[in-house]
């Protein structure tokens, strides 16, 4: 990239007058002087276009020893309103590049307001908040930040940058070429500050009583239910009660809690141990297709303390999800909670979880009923006797069979030159350092575009039997995997060939992937994309003799839904004024899901299956593969919580194998396990958690640990046990890593059952394993 640079010289005089060049002077810098911040300006304000830099000079004299110097300054997008972040500033001092882990004012990750977690930086990029000021995200209701983080301002540490004399610091605006903002930098300065504290050591392990952690031993809750009229159920649970409200639309139009000239209504109500299951079957009297909106709600009113959509907690208690990944409302109060979920696939697609004013509610906005037909809405009732998420989401795992064993460890590692360059030990020491049962291999490239679709038919594969030859000399445990992807192609004939299967938006034109040579498809048993694609299969499983398939984004792609023939005959958008159908529309995911089906189970009856991103459809997920979901940010991991909980490292931040441990400690804070991504930039030089994360059945998850059948993950402290008296195996890692291997973490004997006693600092981590 070409980059416009025009510099600035600015003499730093004030901020260093104080520091004579001897190391003797400078410590007879008064105490007073240095508890208080040193700062002085080098620049006022900077305006940057995309893939353009400015340059700033200035001279500073030596540091005291006993301080660091801190880079301070203000950076956003010029946007007329607040509008979200992407990674866009860039900074270099002396000819290093400033990456995210020199930030002293910010964590990596921050929740925002709605819930959601932000990476504060992507490698060396810093995330960069569209705003017209400085001040305005902090107080916006969605993206502003929690804990007082000031989205605009940034604070980097660059003591072992800073020279003696003349310092040279590069501004880029680095967004996305897509991005065409104007980065806009201000009060640029440097202060001296004392040093941070070391890391914690094992000294800074709790002393004092510790929580116990084990597995429920019974599954019950006790509720009572009650059915009331008006579509009403009443649920009271540990002194709270609850009415769960429903209504229907009809296109008269109007809200409605019961059959009607449009519909007939019936409910059956199924009480189980943990959960009331409410089936709501809507036959359709019309002659013409039938919009039906269904919303089931419960009023909390003040009572309401917290809420989670989709899995995410709302602070503010308001807000709104279409997440068919964790389709959950739950709502606590001061004693108890409530919860609801969708569970037919149509349910789950359509579902949108919502909060508002003390009100928590899960509704289907896009449901069609053909003429004469009968559709049964699914979903349940969840009552908690105490107020915490992470009951309500265990009984949901439990509810929807969530509970399988994961494995092993998963890495991608790519065959081509990069790896082929590689030394045996530098392969050997990759997948043996990575602990890995899979190693994924990456697509190519097509006359410079990646081998999406049918295209990958066309690329050389004897670099993959190679690499694969190679792999199994030198670690023949390791299971290869190619990538697969059914819903892209990028050959330019593909719109022409499958022209029967091409994914339409609104307007008619083919939907993309954001390129236009990255064309959206959809595969089925009966069009012309179906069987093209699946041959993609035939080459990894035999030409290329890999042991089975990494699937990318098996339930759809980019676009949910497919605007034209075929109809999956329960999809449209509603008129919200008319309540009546303005257009039929088609879910990717139900066109799909018999071919997605039949090629699944012709890959696992061939070797494993890996997915990224969780079955959205009881068929699929009753196949209990596991499924990974991405991390670009950490808070996504609550789309794993109804499935396989796994956490892909993050691509965005991920730079290093430290970089990777500060994802999975992230991921443990969502009850996710983790599996590797970088394969070029992240390689360990030592064994890490994923040593002893796997196998795992888990059976609950929690905030900060995993409590599986055969081992316990966590990065919290407390008494860790399986329910019984079996003996474990303690495996406990650092700040950095790295396994302490004589760390103390006794086993203890409490009611005739046994506990490991762990006592770990912040930002370690620990896998007990039954023996």
């Amino acid at each position: 990239m070409h980059l416009a640079v025009r510099t600035r010289v600015v003499a730093a005089i004030g901020l260093f007058a104080a520091f004579l060049p001897s190391t003797e002077d400078a410590r007879a810098v008064s105490d007073d002087a240095k508890d208080s911040p040193r700062s002085e300006a080098i620049f006022d304000q900077l305006k940057v276009e995309q893939g353009q830099s400015e340059t700033v000079r200035f001279h500073a004299r030596p540091l005291p020893e006993d301080r660091d110097a801190i880079l301070v300054l203000k950076a956003r997008l010029d946007t007329p309103r607040v509008a979200g972040h992407t990674p866009a500033l860039r900074l270099e001092l002396n000819g290093t590049r400033l990456e995210g882990r020199r930030l002293v004012n910010k964590p990596a990750r921050v929740a925002s307001r709605a819930g959601r977690i932000y990476s504060m930086a992507a490698g060396d990029r810093m995330t960069t908040f569209y705003s017209p000021d400085f001040a305005s995200p902090d107080e916006h209701p969605h993206y502003g930040l929690q804990k007082g983080v000031k989205a605009c301002e940034f604070e980097f540490r660059v003591t072992d940058l800073l020279k003696s004399g003349e310092n040279e610091l590069v501004l880029q605006n680095a967004a996305d070429p897509r991005v065409t903002r104007v980065l806009v930098a201000a009060e640029g300065r440097l202060e001296l500050r004392e040093p941070p504290p070391p890391p914690p050591g094992p000294e800074a392990a709790p002393a004092g009583p510790l929580s116990r952690y084990e597995p429920r031993a019974a599954f019950a809750t006790d509720y009572t239910v009650r059915e009331l009229p008006e579509a009403k159920i009443e649920v009271a649970v540990a002194g709270e009660r609850f009415v769960v409200e429903s209504r229907f639309s009809t296109p008269k139009p109007e809200w409605t809690h019961a059959s009607n000239a449009f519909f007939r209504h019936e409910r059956r109500v199924e009480q189980r141990a943990e959960a009331i299951l409410v089936f709501d079957t809507l036959t359709n009297l019309t002659s013409e297709n039938l919009a039906v909106m269904h919303r089931h709600a419960v009023s909390l009113g003040d009572r309401s303390a917290r809420v989670w959509l989709s899995g995410l907690e709302h602070p503010s208690g308001s807000g709104s999800v279409a997440d068919s990944s964790n389709p959950t409302s739950f709502a606590a109060t001061a004693a108890a909670g409530i919860g609801l979920i969708g569970l037919d696939d149509a349910f789950r697609l359509h579902a949108t979880n919502s909060a508002q004013d003390g009100i928590i509610a899960l509704a289907d906005h896009f449901l069609a009923v053909k003429p004469g037909a009968t559709h049964t809405a699914e979903w349940a009732i969840v009552p908690c006797d105490v107020p915490d998420y992470w009951r309500f989401i265990n009984t949901c795992r439990r509810l929807v069979g969530a509970n399988f064993t994961i494995p092993g460890a998963f890495a991608f590692l790519r065959a081509s030159h990069h790896t082929a360059a590689w030394s045996d030990d530098q392969v050997r020491d990759f997948l043996r350092f990575k602990d890995a049962r899979y190693a994924c291999a990456s697509i190519g490239r097509y006359q410079g575009r990646y081998a999406h679709g049918t295209a990958f038919q066309r690329v050389e594969h004897d670099p993959y039997r190679e690499a694969f030859a190679r792999r199994r000399r030198l670690a023949p445990g390791v299971q290869n995997l190619v990538y697969f992807h059914c819903f892209l192609d990028t050959t330019d004939e593909a719109p022409d060939r499958y022209a029967d299967s091409r994914t339409l938006l609104t307007n008619g034109e083919q939907a993309d992937y954001g390129m236009p040579h990255q064309r959206l498809f959809f595969p089925t048993e009966s069009n012309s994309y179906g069987p093209a694609i699946a041959r993609n299969v035939d080459v990894i499983l035999d030409q290329i003799g890999a042991e089975g398939v990494y699937w990318d984004e098996h339930e759809y792609s980019a676009r949910q839904y497919h605007y034209g023939e075929p109809w999956d005959g329960v999809s449209c958008d509603v008129d919200p004024k008319t309540m009546t159908i303005r257009r039929l529309k088609s879910s990717v995911t139900l066109l799909t899901e018999p071919w997605r089906l039949a090629m699944a189970r012709r890959i696992m009856a061939r070797g494993p299956l890996v997915g990224n991103g969780v079955p959205r459809t009881r068929a699929m997920a009753a196949l209990k593969f596991p499924c990974f979901v991405e991390t670009g940010s950490i808070s996504n991991c609550t789309r794993a919580h109804l499935y396989s909980p796994i956490a892909l490292g993050d691509h965005l931040t991920e730079r290093s194998e430290e970089d990777a441990y500060g994802t999975m400690l992230a991921a443990l804070d969502f009850g996710c396990v983790y599996h590797w991504y970088n394969d070029l930039l992240v390689v360990p030089t030592h064994h890490h958690l994923t040593r002893y994360m796997y196998p795992i059945t888990p059976l609950e998850l929690h905030e900060g640990y995993v409590l599986g059948e055969e081992r316990i993950v966590t990065n919290r402290s407390g008494r860790f046990g399986f329910g019984d008296a079996c003996a474990h195996e303690t495996h406990v890692f650092d700040h950095e890593g790295r396994e302490r291997a004589d760390y103390d973490a006794p086993l203890v004997e409490i009611d005739g059952k046994s506990y490991t006693e762990l006592r770990i600092p912040e930002g370690w981590s620990a896998a007990i394993v039954r023996k």
